[in-house]
């Protein structure tokens, strides 16, 4: 798509200075106060961080189920660590400040008198996403971005200015006669003061519309997570020195690509394992603002920023508060993703052990996964190791992570019937918490035709339109997220009904009924069962529990059609085969071989999902193609 038609500057542009100078560095101020600076010996240190991973808060057993915040809708209860370690959230990512954004001239950039989303207009979606099945947000950062060296022209989400605080331009000045009043009485009850004026300049409006938009996500059952920024930005870093992570060349640490961010110090001395009590005090005034705004839990940017000792005190703290506080790590199982200068290795064991609840995993790469095996392959290996720490620790999972915001559109890969695909089998895996990224529901490309425009008016000291081709815009403010494949939402619609239990009542009219009535527990606790098959691009899998049984087969190959033979063990030779999900692309056909066989030719990237009367398929399959998540 050209930019040429676009409207963007109203004025000629001049040419702006984009190298980022050094940023001058201090010394880090002297640590005072009550924090005692016990030298230990790194074998030590190893010992008390094994140590770590086994300690849970004394005061933990005597907390309320439910926090101040949460007793602002009346029997709400924060469920989602539950939620997320027995696989039964279904997450989307969003961004507040596109939303539900008003482009009115059609250019895609918010300019002008045109409006932005915020805390107010953000809630207008919420049946929306309700009604797709969504019961978890994972809401992208909301503190006000940096201003110098900033990445785009209202800042990356990423690079806060101030960890605790909320954006102004998040407020809404305007808002409903009603919606009014009730921020009104949040704001009294937090200061005590009556509130004169909507002024998004005031600290406490944003906290109040922020709680607002939290209790209507909250009345309608969904649980919300705010997303914890690993770094700090340029303004931030020049406020506060003795938070900042200086390398060997007495320079701030700056994570490759990354201009706009500079790394935090976790350590005083990390020889000795000594933390830097002045970043552990501020992460613990963010759980408490996040506890405080009643939020659900905490997604943690680049979990492996930090070490384990740094999070097993800031889990633990939330815990104290919140039993139910859910923790999700971004970290990977193999590789050390994007930004790796800096950055220290993924170690997603170690983070489950010391208290996170999910992780990313290596989900994002399966475009790349060109056969069955590969894909059963990593499923066996999260397993595996849920099994091996679940004793001490209990289940953990992971997300969907097909496309995170992190990555270009499913749809520039295989468009709409690839989204569809990834979101069938997403929802039919393991240990997996089904996550999508705003707009890609209905086929978003996430190409936007100001990408790289100079613009006149900035918020920052950027006047180039930065974007990451492809992917969601997290440094302007950009429009609404949404594409033109609706059929997409009917997908994600019935496979999220059959993970939930509502199948029957999502289809009533339908000719395809289900049997079951426990499809979630086949979906969450069943054994995962890969099926032989005679076709390598052909995946093939059951769910299995208490003698019922899901099936999923699915082509790989977005460009092609297949065909093959699965052999499904105990498979009736009367076993009709209806599918389950709605059907796009080309016709698939099955037929049962009646010899315990069922023959596929499917259509370029379609997956099915069946239900099938076959109580012996665990028993009857080979043991090293069975696999059992425990501890759930």
């Amino acid at each position: 798509m050209s930019i040429n038609n676009v409207r963007l500057a109203q004025v000629p542009i001049q040419t702006y200075n984009t190298a980022a100078p050094e940023v001058q560095t201090k010394e880090p101020a002297e640590i005072k106060g009550d924090y005692q600076l016990t030298m230990i010996s790194p074998l030590l240190a190893q010992m008390l961080l094994a140590q770590s991973k086994k300690i849970t808060p004394a005061s933990v057993s005597n907390v309320q189920g439910v926090t101040e915040a949460q007793k602002r809708v009346s029997g709400y209860k924060n469920e989602l660590r539950d939620m997320l370690t027995h696989n039964k959230a279904n997450i989307i990512a969003v961004i507040l400040r596109t939303m539900n954004a008003q482009d009115k001239d059609g250019n895609e950039l918010i300019q002008g008198d045109e409006i932005s989303g915020n805390f107010i207009n953000a809630v207008d979606r919420l049946d929306e996403i309700k009604d797709l099945g969504f019961n978890t947000q994972h809401v992208l950062p909301i503190h006000p971005p940096g201003k110098t060296h900033a990445m785009g022209t209202a800042g990356s989400l990423y690079a806060p200015k101030d960890f605790l605080t909320l954006d102004p331009e998040l407020v809404d000045e305007n808002p409903p006669e009603e919606v009014k009043k009730r921020v009104a009485e949040l704001y009294e009850q937090k200061t005590g003061k009556k509130l004169e004026k909507m002024d998004k300049n005031d600290p406490e409006v944003a906290f109040a519309q922020c709680k607002y938009y939290i209790d209507e996500c909250h009345k309608r059952g969904i649980k919300v997570m705010l997303d914890l920024p690993s770094c700090a930005s340029v303004d931030f870093a020049r406020l506060h020195p003795e938070l900042m992570a200086i390398g060997p060349d007495g320079k701030e640490k700056v994570p490759q690509g990354w201009q706009d961010i500079r790394m935090l110090k976790s350590f005083v001395d990390e020889q000795n394992r000594i933390l830097n009590k002045p970043l552990v005090d501020m992460l613990k005034k963010y759980v408490d603002m996040c506890v405080d705004l009643g939020f659900d839990g905490i997604r943690a940017d680049v979990g492996r920023a930090r070490p384990v000792e740094f999070w097993n005190v800031i889990i633990n703290y939330s815990r104290a508060k919140d039993p139910q506080f859910a923790w999700l790590a971004e970290t990977y199982t193999h590789e050390d993703a994007s930004p790796q200068l800096n950055m220290p290795y993924d170690r997603p064991q170690e983070l489950l052990e010391v208290g996170f609840d999910s992780y990313y995993g290596q989900y994002h790469n399966y475009s790349d996964w060109l056969t069955a095996d590969v894909l059963f392959d990593y499923v066996k290996e999260n397993i595996d190791m849920n099994n091996k720490i679940g004793e001490k620790c209990g289940p953990k999972s992971l997300i969907g992570s097909f496309a995170t915001h992190d990555d270009q559109s499913p749809m520039l890969y295989g468009g709409a019937p690839w989204v569809m695909f990834t979101t069938i089998l997403q929802s039919m895996l393991p240990q997996v918490n089904p996550y999508i990224v705003d707009g890609i529901q209905t086929g978003d490309f996430y190409l936007y035709p100001y990408e790289h425009a100079l613009v006149r008016d900035s918020e920052t000291d950027n006047h180039e339109c930065t974007v990451h081709t492809g992917r969601l815009d997290i440094f302007n403010k950009s429009r609404k997220p949404g594409g033109n494949s609706p059929e997409i939402a009917q997908v994600v619609k019935t496979a999220f009904a059959l993970r939930d239990n509502r199948y029957n009542e999502l289809n009533p009219n339908s000719n395809v009924k289900l049997s079951m009535t426990n499809a979630q527990d086949v979906i969450t606790k069943g054994s995962f069962i890969k099926l032989p098959t005679n076709n390598p691009e052909i995946i093939a899998f059951a769910r299995h529990k208490d003698g019922k049984t899901l099936l999923f087969v699915g082509n790989r190959n977005i460009n092609f059609k297949v065909g093959g033979k699965i052999e499904i063990p105990g498979l009736k030779p009367e076993q009709k085969f209806a599918n389950l999900m709605p059907s796009y692309g080309a016709e698939s056909k099955f037929q049962n071989d009646k010899q315990g066989s069922l023959v596929v030719e499917m259509g370029a990237g379609r997956a099915c999902v069946f239900e099938i009367d076959d109580k012996d398929i665990e028993k009857l399959s080979k043991p090293e193609n069975v696999l059992q998540q425990k501890y759930l």
